[in-house]
């Protein structure tokens, strides 16, 4: 019983001996925020004709 009381103790004196006090509270990014990022105006690949068609219908018969 003293055993496992000593390595309690030897527990909580290293669980203590790691903690750091000195270190400053992390902080969110407080900076300006873009709600309006930019936006690729080229995402949609160019037509492989050369020049966008406008659709057709097939004649019936």
């Amino acid at each position: 019983m003293m055993r496992f009381f000593l390595l309690l103790v030897l527990a909580a004196v290293l669980a203590l001996g790691a903690c750091d006090n000195n270190i400053e509270p992390m902080k969110a990014n407080t900076g300006t925020i873009n709600k309006n990022p930019q936006i690729d105006q080229a995402a949609r690949p160019e037509s492989t004709t050369g020049d966008d068609q406008p659709a057709t219908v097939p004649q019936g018969k």
